[in-house]
């Protein structure tokens, strides 16, 4: 009978049997290559052939997933997703340790590097990301980005600029419900970024703001929607993830081209005498290059108005939507812990007095507003899992082997929600940054801003928008919830970082 069915169709029958040798072999040699890669990887959940544990990871509160992974595996434990290794770093000594090492400064190649093509700070790598940031580091300071020196008083004066016409947002609406995120708010923020990387200085219903914003929103909202596993997915959702991917293309071509209008605008207008902006300090350095023959030291023989189109995509990205949700995660908390506000509002009238606004020379002689912003930035946690980094050679941590590519993820949720570190991590209290001095500490294993060789650039521009826009609101105005409202909840919405769930505040003018 076999030798009949065989020979009826025995083409067909034996593509089927090769096909099944041949995946039978590809599962064995995979299966092969894990057990051979465990040996010197750091422990961690074995995952199926090929896909490794990507089956068993979805977009929904990934972190989560994470983090009962380090409670089982570890301070280091590792993973493979789709031949992809991948390490967990729940350690902040760990953490620290690897993200010092010169190795593991790569960053992971995934779709969206295809689509930036390797420009900009955050993503860029190799020499490219160090004369940028470098470069970066110097103009920032020179421009004000620092508590010390002259010309911290013209940073502070941009953002003062915005933090004055946001109350007086607030003073108009007269305490009626007000939500932050529909507008006022984010335009301060980006007002901030804008005047200092562009001299642009958008107006309330600005078509413009109302279209980049609405690309960046959408943006963060696409990311959020990529599966990890696609290559697991039915076609149709296989079909989902090249249109999602086809958008996010086409809103960075869009904003790309905004931003390179705005470097053609600058060109034409361009003194090298009079450097009003980022985008100046990008065109007399491109000139200097130029002249001196190192265009390839500054661009590594890359396009430089592509360069700096991403540069102010990043510094818009990340400078925006990181400081809107600290802040809005500040209003959810004042909210929930009124008796917190009280005190905020005590120090600052006692340091300041009560008809001055706060500035940066008071920051100092406030611990309990720093340390109160501290806690909001612990507890909101806002970007989970921090900044992915990969290694860009084989490399040593922690006795284990980690290979080239490799993806490096430090869990700083985890890390800021370890009751081995923080007492009660579940609690709101500014107290834990305040020593028995009653001067403000910041632990080593406090890490909003990251750590290491590629640490958050624009960590004391945020820390200083963060204060002046949140004590100056603070000093002039109760945080209040509209009547018959519940309070917002305190579960993030997940995408790329953890924003708070639409709510209204009232904002009531202090009688002082």
């Amino acid at each position: 009978m076999t030798t009949e069915i065989m020979s009826e169709g025995g083409g067909y029958s034996r593509e089927l049997w090769l096909n099944a040798v041949a995946a039978a072999l590809g599962l064995t040699y995979s299966a092969y290559q894990q057990l051979r890669a465990a040996r010197t990887l750091p422990p961690g959940p074995w995952g199926v052939p090929f896909l490794g544990y990507a089956p068993f990871l979805s977009n929904h509160c990934t972190y989560l997933k994470y983090n009962e992974l380090a409670r089982r595996y570890g301070p280091i434990c590792s993973f493979t997703q789709r031949g992809n290794t991948v390490i967990l770093l729940s350690d902040h000594k760990l953490i620290k340790t690897a993200f010092d090492m010169k190795q593991i400064t790569g960053r992971p190649n995934d779709g969206y590097m295809d689509i930036i093509g390797g420009y900009g700070a955050v993503n860029s790598t190799g020499k490219l990301w160090e004369s940028q940031r470098k470069f970066l580091h110097l103009v920032l300071r020179h421009m004000g980005m620092t508590f010390t020196g002259h010309n911290r008083l013209n940073m502070e004066n941009r953002i003062m600029i915005e933090v004055s016409t946001l109350t007086e947002t607030f003073h108009k609406a007269c305490g009626k419900p007000i939500d932050l995120n529909a507008g006022s708010l984010c335009l301060a923020i980006t007002n901030v970024i804008s005047s200092l990387t562009m001299s642009v200085r958008f107006e309330p219903n600005d078509p413009r703001f109302e279209r980049y914003m609405h690309m960046v929103d959408e943006g963060f909202k696409l990311f959020g929607m990529l599966r990890p596993v696609s290559l697991f997915l039915p076609r149709r959702h296989i079909n989902d993830e090249r249109n999602i991917q086809e958008k996010i293309k086409n809103n960075h071509r869009e904003i790309a081209g905004y931003f390179q209008n705005i470097i053609e605008e600058h060109k034409s207008t361009f003194d090298p005498n009079c450097i009003r902006d980022l985008v100046d300090a990008y065109l007399l350095e491109i000139n200097r290059s130029q002249e001196a023959g190192t265009m390839d030291q500054l661009f590594q023989g890359l396009d430089p108005n592509r360069q700096v189109q991403q540069i102010l995509g990043d510094l818009f990205s990340a400078g925006m939507e990181t400081i809107k949700n600290t802040i809005l995660w500040a209003m959810v908390y004042m909210l929930h812990y009124p008796d917190v506000m009280t005190k905020v509002q005590e120090e600052i009238d006692s340091v300041v007095g009560q008809y001055k606004s706060p500035v940066l020379d008071d920051y100092p002689n406030l611990p309990y507003t720093q340390a109160t912003l501290y806690e909001v930035l612990r507890k909101s946690s806002i970007t989970p899992l921090g900044t992915t980094h990969a290694t860009t050679s084989d490399v040593t941590l922690n006795g284990y082997h980690i290979p080239t590519g490799a993806q490096i993820i430090p869990l700083q949720h985890f890390v800021h929600n370890d009751p081995n570190l923080w007492d009660e991590p579940e609690a709101f209290k500014p107290e834990r940054f305040i020593n028995a001095e009653g001067k403000v500490k910041k632990p080593d294993c406090f890490l909003p801003f990251g750590v290491g060789r590629r640490k958050c650039l624009g960590e004391t521009l945020a820390q200083m928008e963060l204060y002046l826009f949140f004590s100056t609101v603070l000093h002039e105005f109760d945080v209040c919830l509209p009547d018959g409202d519940e309070l917002p909840s305190m579960d993030g919405q997940v995408g790329i970082t953890l924003t708070p769930q639409s709510f209204k505040v009232v904002m009531k003018a202090r009688n002082k």
